[in-house]
Formats: structure tokens, C-alpha cells, sequence
């Protein structure tokens, strides 16, 4: 059983993880497309990019605001409430920004079956296909980063003063 110092510190840990692994999950290939005998490789945004110029402007916003910007924000978030942590003048800012987190959090998921979807429709035979490339990994490394650190963030911790060892 983890103390509530140990498990503060970890959460810390997994939101900074999160930070390095956003930044090459949004500048690696996440996958390579063949289409009609066209290999390119894509980024998220390459993704959302290419969406928009087949016309499928919908989807490429949903790519956008559910890979690039929901797990951007949670880790902002986060982060501004691991900084005021302690402050007990911040207690109801922290308070606001949790039910924020809650409500994108609802969102997070949307990912994994947007890219499940891609995945099966991309699986054309001759016509087209998805591959996965390394950016993929630093991408679910950013999500299960994200989804630890809530997991493990406490709300309680929100109305707790500071510890003197922390």
C-alpha cells in the first residue's frame, strides 16, 4: 500500500512522462497509409490534414480535438493542480479544474475507437492499408500516462494542507 506522499509522487511522475512522450507522439509517424499504391507516412496532424482534404473535415476535427487537444489539456490541467497543490487558497480553482478534467476525461477514449475504425476500413486489401509506426507508441504511452495519473490523483487532496515532508 502506497503512502499519500508516494502516490502524489507518482502521479507527478506519470504527468511528466506524459509531457515528454506528447511532443514526439505529435512529430513521429503514427502510422504509414498506402492508398491506391501511395505510400505516406502520417503524423496525428498529417492524419487530421488528410482527413480534411478528402473532404471528411468532421472526422479530422473529431482526430484533432480527441488526439491532440483533449490530451494536451489534461496534462496542462493536471499539471496546474499538482502545482497548486498545498495552497489552500487555490482549493476551489482545483475544485473547478478537476470536474474540467472529468468532463474531457469522458473523451479520452474516443481515441482507441476512432483508431480502431481507421484500422478496419484502412485493411482494404490492394485498394488501401495502415500500418503502425513508432509514433504510435510514444501516443499510447501519452494516453496511459494521462489515464494513470488520474486514476491515482486523489480528490481529497484537493482541501488537504500540505504535509511538512512534502
Amino acid at each position: 500500500m502506497m503512502t499519500s506522499t508516494q502516490q502524489l509522487s507518482l502521479v507527478k511522475a506519470m504527468v511528466l512522462t506524459g509531457a515528454i512522450f506528447y511532443i514526439p507522439s505529435n512529430v513521429v509517424p503514427v502510422m504509414t497509409m498506402t492508398l491506391n499504391g501511395n505510400t505516406s507516412p502520417l503524423t496525428v496532424m498529417g492524419g487530421v490534414q488528410e482527413m480534411v482534404h478528402s473532404g471528411l473535415w468532421p472526422v479530422g476535427l473529431i482526430i484533432f480535438l480527441a488526439s491532440i487537444v483533449v490530451p494536451f489539456l489534461k496534462l496542462i490541467i493536471m499539471s496546474w493542480m499538482l502545482w497548486l497543490h498545498g495552497k489552500p487558497i487555490y482549493c476551489e480553482e482545483r475544485c473547478r479544474l478537476y470536474r474540467i478534467m472529468i468532463k474531457i476525461g469522458n473523451w479520452a477514449m474516443i481515441d482507441i475507437f476512432l483508431l480502431s475504425i481507421i484500422a478496419a476500413v484502412g485493411q482494404l486489401g490492394m485498394l488501401a492499408s495502415i500500418h503502425a509506426e513508432p509514433g504510435a507508441l510514444f501516443f499510447s504511452a501519452v494516453l496511459l500516462c494521462n489515464i494513470f495519473a488520474y486514476e491515482l490523483y486523489r480528490p481529497q487532496w484537493i482541501w488537504e494542507s500540505p504535509s511538512p515532508s512534502a
